[in-house]
């Protein structure tokens, strides 16, 4: 059937390449729809690329494989013919820049991502698969095909455009006539409104109606115990069972909350530890009308508590109108239309575009979560450069005096934290926390505690970075431009006698300072030899002789920002006596930018002088020298978290999977002021590392290799390549590579890139590849470095195995981390000793978080493999088995560690079989006794057949393949005899059984 196509008289056109590259890239495939005087007309064309297409691309477009491009028709061929079915018509292709970029065309082209941008500009993601499924009635899958994707987009246009006009009273919004030079408008406003109403009337509703069981009436008192109330939790898990862990964690959470404690708790994986807190925490808050902010480290977690976890919890204890909750991030988080108001009217149709989309995500969707705004959409409207000038920005944004205070994003949420009992935020905002007049820091969950020292220190470091300066800079004034805040300052107040031309001088002469600081960086790494593989992090220490230029440069930028400042200052205090300017943003901004100078000028003193005892003072460079910075981090944050966060506090839970270093909490307690609280009489509750949930001694192995020397990165990947290759013909399913070194990693994948290939494994690197760790059907491999150390989350055994090139210990060479073993030097230490007292709470925390993507249930198994030596007569090595669950650490040669490999791995397999057939025996039981009764069972084999059929199903419940191999006919029958006792309990009940199913 021809599609229907609201827009008439273009082509629609969709193509496929064997990658983004268009210089090194080929085409695969044309496909396109036109639409011609209401006449569709369809062409498509698989390309022959010539080369070997990447198994991936092959993956991702559904049904084109090697053998059919072979034999497809050459470009030059494909394209005559294309050129001629689409005459001189306007092609709509979904990010148009892509086709554009790949064929040489006269026609103009259409970016239907453009057009539904500006009309949706709500949404948070603008990909077909996206599109489909948020405005198509009936989803699908995108199967990247040029035809089928051409059509496809013909179907998101036509409802895209149905539900605007239809959720716009059938009319123009007027943000969107200010864009009457665009290309997309004179199609958008020649519609037939006809076949608007007739979309619009064909869309089927999508609500569901709900059939709710009444409430339990439960009790709120010793609330923990409500874990054991099955009815609470089976609303909306039907699987639901007690985990007894989780209760006694939660016990020691409400403990900890009502008796105002610090509670420190190490809670593993498979526990459920955010419901372990949220349900104390809920119901605390509000038994006690008291606020309880819980603060994790990634915007995953966060996202989860907000739109997942916590409004289950309280659906399920039917609190949904009696505890609010709310996330909150730091202000300069949010869009301030006060401040849009200020941007400059673009003259570019480009900017322009980026300028309506901004407009009428703020004042038309009530939009204001700059994190939310799609990556894809701020690179095509260059929003970066806009985005700038309306965030909220710090203290000059006030939601009680603002005009906008009504359609303020910023201001809803300010209102949401007043108001809700549970506040959601990150680590990050916790250690700055600007909200305290408004949710004091009184109860604290603080989970993915183990980031939380890092945090700190990141929170307490004050840099001076050359790009981020620059810019600080120019946007005070430019009189070239015509630009900046005292410029417009310097119009409103028409006074001659602000030292304007003293100020252009001197930011000019502070920008020639910053690149002088840059070349002295260059000639630094140069005279020294030092690579540019990455970026050069040193410690700038004013008694190296080789710094000496470099703290030359830094005098003469700190002298000429001091009388920049001073002419700023003159400027900002003649424009303070102007009345007319009392309530000028700029110039709130600019008395603020005199403070924020007066912070730049400390910190390089701090640098040059370096007089601060117990601080770490050093430099970064990028590679190719694009940029410079320098910063001062203090080495002691204790004393400044304890300020900043719990000072004042009166309970709080520091929570991780990953919280013990040498089975204890020292590390966290002296680096984050918790012995200082002590100190002061507050009580701290450590609670024993919680025994794990799963069974990681008998379900999982550690092997180690000796010999693999990981700092010859050639030899090293090459032996590592052999290695995967002959792992492949030992083990199923998909595989994890960790690397500690993204230079390892690059060798690797360079040596294994053909060879893998060859064998259809597929090699994958982004984030959004871990979920093809899931599939069965195609063998993947994800390499990954230190951000992939936590966070992957891959049920069942389609990944058992995770690599790690070697044991993750600090770099000495580290800043931060060789300014620490300095100072354990100072005191008397040895080096070894002050090293291991810095390494080994982060080694240990890595590890564990990476052996911890093995076993995310209680059916999984598997192995970790370390690369390189993990000597058991190192005492670091020996610490670090300990922390490992007893898990059994192999010392083998290769031959003898696979042959373990496939030992372990058949138990492993069969205790699944058997914990499986152990929770299915009564449904099973019941279904045997049913077949017998209709005689549907005849023979052994039948038998067998079925319950491989049933297994079969149990095992996909529970993400994992059923081996039949492993249910070996003794086996079985020793499993059929066990089921059938609890048929009856007499011999001969058991023998007529055999005798009526079995015919034995």
């Amino acid at each position: 059937m021809d599609p229907f196509s609201i827009l008439n008289n273009v082509v629609f056109l969709d193509i496929e390449t064997t990658g983004l590259n268009p210089l090194e890239d080929r085409i695969i495939e044309i496909g396109a729809v036109k639409i011609k005087d209401g006449i569709v007309a369809r062409f498509s064309s698989l390309v022959n690329p010539k080369i070997e297409v990447p198994l991936n691309i092959l993956d991702l477009c559904t049904g084109i494989n090697q053998e059919a491009l072979d034999c497809a028709p050459e470009l030059d061929e494909v394209m005559a013919k294309f050129v001629d079915f689409i005459e001189e018509l306007p092609l709509i292709c979904h990010n148009a820049a892509f086709e554009k970029s790949f064929l040489t065309v006269k026609n103009s082209f259409l970016d239907s991502l453009e057009l539904i941008a500006i009309l949706f500009p709500e949404f948070h993601e603008f990909n077909l698969q996206y599109l489909m499924k948020k405005l198509l009635p009936k989803e699908r899958k995108e199967i990247h095909r040029g035809l089928s994707d051409s059509e496809d987009t013909i179907e998101v246009i036509n409802h895209a455009i149905s539900i605007f006009y239809f959720e716009n009273g059938f009319t123009i919004p007027m943000s969107i006539t200010e864009l009457e030079a665009w290309d997309w408008y004179k199609y958008l406003t020649n519609i037939n409104m006809d076949d608007v109403k007739y979309f619009i009337s064909n869309i089927p509703s999508k609500t569901k109606v709900e059939n709710k069981k009444p409430y339990t009436i439960f009790a709120l008192k010793d609330y923990e115990k409500l874990f054991e109330n099955e009815d609470i939790w089976k609303r909306n898990r039907s699987d639901y069972k007690l985990r007894t862990q989780q209760r006694d964690a939660s016990k020691f959470i409400k403990e900890g909350l009502e008796g105002n404690k610090f509670t420190i708790m190490e809670a593993p994986t498979g526990l459920g530890k955010s419901m372990a807190y949220l349900l104390p925490a809920s119901i605390y808050s509000h038994l006690r009308e008291e606020k309880v902010i819980i603060s994790t480290n990634t915007k995953g977690l966060q996202n989860q508590l907000v739109e997942k976890d916590i409004p289950n919890l309280l659906e399920a204890l039917n609190m949904k109108n009696d505890i609010s909750y709310t996330l909150i991030k730091g202000k300069s988080n949010y869009l301030c239309y006060d401040r849009f108001e200020d941007i400059e009217y673009p003259k570019d149709m480009k900017s322009l575009i980026g300028y309506i989309y901004l407009k009428r995500l703020i004042t038309e969707k009530s939009f204001g979560d700059i994190e939310e705004i799609n990556y894809l959409i701020k690179e095509k409207f260059n929003l970066n450069g806009l985005l700038d000038q309306c965030f909220c920005d710090s203290e000059l944004c006030d939601v009680d005096s603002c005009k906008y205070r009504d359609m303020c994003y910023y201001a809803a949420k300010v209102e949401a934290l007043k108001e809700s009992q549970l506040i959601v935020v990150n680590h990050s905002l916790l250690v700055k926390w600007p909200y305290q007049s408004l949710a004091p820091l009184e109860n604290i969950v603080i989970d993915e505690a183990h980031n939380l020292v890092q945090e700190a220190y990141d929170a307490f470091e004050e840099t001076l970075i050359s790009y981020e300066f620059h810019k600080f800079l120019t946007e005070i004034y430019d009189e070239e431009g015509k630009n900046g805040f005292l410029y417009y300052l310097s119009l409103r107040a028409k006074n001659n006698n602000l030292p304007l031309k003293n100020i252009q001088v001197g930011i000019n002469r502070c920008l020639e300072q910053l690149d002088n600081v840059r070349l002295a960086f260059d000639n630094y790494i140069n005279s020294n030899l030092i690579s540019r593989d990455y970026n050069i992090k040193e410690h700038l220490n004013k008694n190296n002789p080789n710094i000496t230029p470099i703290i030359n440069c830094l005098q003469y930028l700190k002298e000429d920002v001091a009388d920049l400042n001073l002419n700023i200052d003159k400027a900002v205090n003649v424009l303070k006596e102007i009345t007319a300017l009392e309530k000028d943003k700029r110039l709130k901004i600019m008395i603020e930018k005199v403070e924020a100078i007066s912070g730049y000028i400390k910190l390089i003193e701090n640098v040059i002088e370096q007089s601060k005892n117990d601080y770490c003072f050093y430099f970064e460079v990028e590679k190719s020298l694009k940029w410079w910075k320098i910063s001062s981090i203090p080495l002691d944050v204790s004393s400044d978290f304890y300020e900043k966060v719990l000072n004042g506090t009166k309970s709080c839970l520091f929570i991780s999977a990953t919280l013990s270093t040498d089975n204890g909490y020292n590390n966290l307690k002296n680096n984050l002021g918790i012995n200082i609280a002590k100190s002061q009489n507050k009580e701290i509750l450590e609670v024993p590392p919680i025994e794990p949930v799963f069974d990681y001694k008998g379900r999982s192995a550690i092997y180690s290799f000796d010999g693999m020397d990981p700092n010859d990165i050639g030899a090293f990947s090459e032996e590592m390549k052999s290695f995967v290759l002959e792992l492949l013909n030992n083990i199923e399913g998909n595989i994890i590579i960790l690397f500690t070194s993204k230079k390892r990693l690059q060798a690797f994948k360079s040596a294994a890139a053909l060879e893998l290939k060859n064998l259809g494994v597929r090699i994958v690197e982004g984030k959004k590849d871990i979920e093809k760790l899931k599939l069965r059907e195609k063998r993947f491999i994800l390499l990954g470095s230190k951000g992939y150390f936590e966070g992957i989350d891959i049920p069942g055994d389609t990944m058992t195995t995770v690599i790690l090139d070697k044991v993750p210990n600090i770099n000495s060479k580290e800043p931060l981390y060789k300014s620490l073993v300095e100072k354990g030097l100072e005191k008397g230490k040895d080096y070894w000793q002050s090293y291991a007292n810095v390494n080994f709470p982060v080694v240990s925390i890595d590890l564990k978080q990476i052996y911890g993507r093995i076993i995310r249930t209680e059916y999984d198994y598997g192995a970790l493999f370390i690369m390189s030596k993990f000597d058991r007569n190192n005492s670091t090595i020996r610490k670090l088995e300990k922390q490992l669950h007893g898990v059994p650490i192999i010392r083998k040669e290769q031959e003898d560690i696979f042959e373990d490999l496939k030992l372990r791995t058949i138990r492993w397999k069969q205790m699944n079989l058997y914990k499986i057939m152990k929770e299915v025996k009564s449904i099973l039981i019941e279904e045997l006794e049913g077949k017998k009764q209709k005689n549907e069972l005849f023979s052994i084999k039948d038998v067998e057949l079925y319950l491989n059929k049933f297994m079969s199903k149990e095992y996909e419940k529970r993400n994992l393949k059923y081996d039949v191999n492993i249910c070996l006919s003794e086996q079985l029958m020793i499993y059929i005899n066990e089921v059938r006792i609890n048929l009856g309990n007499s011999e001969k009940a058991i023998t007529q059984y055999f005798k009526d199913i079995l015919i034995l």
